[in-house]
């Protein structure tokens, strides 16, 4: 058992000429008992992405707790956190060092050039699924993943990178893993080796993807893994999902059973099925409860970057300036309207026969992100659609496309003309 297949998803300068491109993806297939892919894994990590060492606890209370928790609650990562102490030449019993995650692409930043409130907005990524009910029993949905097309965290003090420094998700992976036990799954992201950020499917057609929530309570910007670690970072809670559960019904409860900590990000995570159940996993900012919203028969479910359990529809939005394109709530508004009123313009049917999936993307493709001047449509710094991942969950396949590089300007618009790569489909 072990690495069935590593190499890139495409050849850059073959495929897509000269000039740069920023996305250099690899699809790597994993096979074997969990602890065989912990370590086949953190081998990879440590060869091909420069990963020296694992994260600290603050302390060993820390540690034998963590280790309790994913015994409990993730026996599987308990396992594979067994072949990553073993890669790295330490004691499997080891408390000092966090196991679960294996960050790489993330650079530290000088003392005396901190980043500032605001100098980093998490304030990206646009969903939607569209209802099984009017897709021909399909189950489709489409995802922008946006953010900043930079280095984290030197990018934004325009900081020069050092030789083995990259661009956040440059180096992005598709990492499917056949377990010996348990469902076979497919991850699409990068900067983890383990449960790469931030998509994921099983082989039983559940479905997670992650985006940003900025009204949430956490930290944003801390490390991933390691320190006060307690619980199940967010970032794992799709993959401990994705091992466990068939069902959105089935994920619900088992995130009920979790302590979800924010780290790096905070955000909501929406949730999808082969049967067309769909939800959005969000924690209230006031109360801390676990709450979700479900999708409402025969209509789209859609995520933007707010909390939909606090601001459900466009009467409890907020203003927001018109040319503030990236805004969350005018993302929101605008899939509502293209929904309901421009179908027969823009999909495949022309609001006349089944949606497809086709349509997902046209809806994703109507709020990509990619702008002239990033603080007027109040995106983030150099952000961009890194890639967009579609899925049509009854064939439990990923068609995915990434970012090249920018074009042009659109003239008369903030726009900025971008390049993206054809779709790759990735399936069981």
């Amino acid at each position: 058992m072990s690495i069935v297949k590593d190499e890139p998803v495409y050849d850059p300068e073959v495929d897509y000429g000269a000039g740069g491109c920023y996305m250099k993806p690899r699809h790597i297939i994993v096979e074997g008992t969990h602890e065989e892919m912990g370590y086949e894994l953190a081998k990879i990590a440590q060869r091909d992405y420069g990963v020296k060492t694992l994260a600290k606890y603050t302390n060993a209370t820390y540690g034998e707790a963590h280790r309790a928790y994913m015994e409990r609650n993730f026996p599987n990562m308990a396992r594979m956190s067994k072949g990553v102490l073993k890669a790295f030449g330490l004691d499997e019993n080891d408390v000092e060092h966090d196991a679960t995650q294996i960050p790489y692409d993330f650079t530290d930043i000088p003392k005396e050039a901190q980043l500032k409130s605001g100098d980093a907005p998490f304030n990206f990524c646009s969903f939607v699924a569209l209802p099984i009910e009017k897709s021909g029993g399909g189950v489709f949905t489409s995802r922008n993943f946006d953010i900043f097309a930079l280095n984290l965290w030197k990018g934004f003090l325009d900081l020069p990178l050092e030789e083995g420094e990259y661009n956040c998700w440059s180096r992005s992976l598709v990492l499917e893993k056949r377990p010996t036990e348990g469902y076979k799954t497919i991850l699409v992201g990068g900067m983890e080796m383990l449960n790469p950020y931030v998509d994921g499917m099983n082989e039983k057609g559940l479905y997670f993807t992650q985006l940003s929530d900025p009204f949430a309570i956490g930290k944003e910007g801390s490390p991933p893994s390691g320190a006060e670690m307690s619980g199940v970072p967010y970032l794992a809670l799709g993959p401990l999902l994705l091992e466990k559960c068939a069902t959105v019904k089935e994920a619900k409860k088992e995130i009920l059973m979790n302590r979800v900590l924010y780290r790096f990000l905070t955000g909501h995570m929406v949730l999808v099925d082969a049967t067309g159940d769909a939800c959005i996993f969000e924690i209230d900012a006031k109360t801390q409860h676990y709450v979700f919203v479900d999708r409402k028969p025969n209509e789209p479910l859609y995520c933007t970057n707010h909390p939909v359990s606090s601001f459900p529809d466009s009467s409890t939005f907020p203003k927001y300036d018109p040319e503030a394109e990236h805004n969350t709530f005018a993302r929101m508004d605008f899939l509502n309207n293209l929904y309901n009123n421009k179908g027969n313009e823009v999909f495949a049917n022309k609001g006349v026969g089944p949606l497809t999936k086709e349509d997902a993307i046209a809806m994703t493709d109507s709020v990509h992100c990619s702008f002239v001047d990033d603080k007027i449509a109040e995106a983030g710094k150099k952000e961009r659609t890194l890639l967009n991942t579609t899925a049509d969950l009854s064939k439990r396949e990923f068609y995915v496309n990434f970012y090249v590089r920018d074009v042009e300007p659109v003239p008369g618009t903030n726009k900025m003309k971008d390049m993206m790569t054809k779709r790759y489909t990735f399936g069981f």
